[in-house]
């Protein structure tokens, strides 16, 4: 039976994100369990707590822009808004306004 590495992660709060507590070996993962209880739930750190496998966690590709937007967002930023907010000055856009 050998050892292998688990990765802790844990919640603070209710409603808070999980965060990576920390790692930590052990050759079961009920054992894993009860020393990342022992070590990261003795001082009430965390509310919740995830023990992960470290083999079975698996990582995005990051060539390239694989995870960015699809299409172009620079209408979501403030300076957008702005030159939105100056064409329609240029252009009498408070006419175009019922009240």
């Amino acid at each position: 039976m050998g050892v292998a590495v688990f990765e802790v992660f844990g919640q603070e709060g209710p409603g808070a994100a999980m965060r990576h507590a920390g790692s930590l070996c052990a050759a079961t993962p009920e054992l894993a369990i009860l020393l990342a209880e022992e070590l990261f739930c003795r001082r009430s750190e965390y509310r919740a707590l995830w023990v992960v496998p470290r083999d079975a966690i698996s990582r995005a590709p990051q060539e390239g822009d694989v995870l960015g937007p699809a299409e172009p967002r620079g209408y979501r930023l403030g300076a957008g808004y702005r030159a939105t907010v100056g064409k329609w000055r240029r252009f009498g856009g408070e006419q175009l306004v019922d009240r």
